[in-house]
């Protein structure tokens, strides 16, 4: 994983961290995040573009099928351009409230990537959502957020 500039995550320890993902995104989550950071000063956003595809597309029409050589690759880039147009928007509305903001994009597993983050900046409470997986799957594969709850050190509040 890369790791944020030092200087940088010493900036924003304390800060509200707003978790997304390619699937867990809410207008809701990003008010309440830029809320609660209004009390600190800071919001660092973090965006995972998931890795577990597969996980995500259960129950889904398979065509085309993006397991096919290179499809995967191709769409995780294509998240990953997605998601960073997503991260410019929150960032530039928060700073427009007045708040240091720090971003970051990787692809990967949500909790692994935020829980890395999160031992860095040392956030003061987390703000995300979830996916919106059937609970078959969310029982059969478990929860990237419960995840981040149970080893997150610090409140994480799901809108």
């Amino acid at each position: 994983m890369r790791r944020l500039h030092e200087g940088a995550a010493k900036e924003m320890e304390g800060c509200v961290m707003l978790a997304l993902s390619t699937f867990r995104k809410s207008r809701e989550a990003e008010d309440t995040a830029i809320d609660k950071a209004r009390q600190v000063g800071k919001l660092f956003i973090a965006y995972v573009a998931d890795l577990n595809l597969a996980r995500y597309y259960i129950g889904t029409d398979p065509r085309p099928s993006f397991l096919e050589s290179g499809n995967e690759e191709r769409l995780l880039l294509e998240h990953v351009e997605a998601g960073s147009d997503h991260l410019k928007g929150i960032s530039a509305r928060a700073k427009r409230e007045g708040l240091k903001v720090g971003t970051y994009i990787e692809s990967g597993r949500f909790a692994v990537v935020c829980l890395d983050i999160v031992k860095e900046i040392k956030p003061s409470q987390i703000v995300t959502t979830r996916s919106h997986r059937p609970d078959w799957a969310r029982s059969f594969f478990g929860s990237p957020v419960d995840e981040l709850i149970a080893k997150a050190g610090c409140p994480v509040i799901v809108v």
